[in-house]
Order: C-alpha cells, then sequence, then structure tokens
C-alpha cells in the first residue's frame, strides 16, 4: 500500500470514530426529565447563549449541542450548533476562549 492509501484508511478510521463519540455524547444527553421551556422556546442563538450563560465556563460547540438536546431541544442539528455558535462569536454576541471553546460574553 501507498502512504496515500494508508493516509486515507487512516481518514477513515477517524472520521467512523468521531461519528461513534457523537454518538456516544448524544446518549448522555438524553433528556430524563421534561424539557426546559426556558431554552426549549428561543431561537438557537438565544438558547446557545442560555446555555453557554448557565455553564459558566467554556464549552465547546459539542458540549452545547449535548446541553441543548439534555433541555430538549432535539432537532438542533449538531452542525447547525457548530456554525451557529461560530457565528455568534463572529458577532461579538460571545466570546472565546481559545480554539472551538466558547463562553457566554463578559461583561
Amino acid at each position: 500500500m501507498s502512504i496515500s492509501h494508508d493516509l486515507i484508511a487512516i481518514r477513515s478510521d477517524i472520521a467512523a470514530t468521531l461519528t461513534r463519540i457523537d454518538t456516544l455524547i448524544a446518549g448522555l444527553s438524553e433528556r430524563h426529565d421534561e424539557p426546559d421551556p426556558r431554552v426549549v422556546d428561543l431561537d438557537r442563538t438565544k438558547a446557545i447563549e442560555a446555555v453557554l450563560a448557565q455553564h459558566g465556563g467554556p464549552m465547546r460547540p459539542v458540549e452545547i449541542w449535548a446541553e441543548l438536546r439534555r433541555l430538549g431541544r432535539e432537532n438542533d442539528p449538531k452542525m447547525e450548533v457548530q456554525v451557529t455558535t461560530y457565528d455568534l462569536w463572529r458577532r461579538g454576541r460571545i466570546s472565546k476562549d481559545g480554539r472551538g471553546q466558547y463562553r457566554a460574553r463578559r461583561a
């Protein structure tokens, strides 16, 4: 096998692993209580801001997504939460601690 075939195989393995991790995270965030109407009824942007404010510390988009699911927002696609989180940061509505780590805007 060539190096390019090896790299393609490794990329495929990593993609499969990331899919499995996302599935496990989603399973951890399965809602056990009633949906939280304070978050469920909000627009996605406001819901993300609410989750970050409630958490108080930095969160990665996949953690935000998992928390949204736990609170009853099961229809927010993970990729949309990632894109929306990045957009909120670009617009100055949330802060960024480091690569992929966001928090509520500091006053």
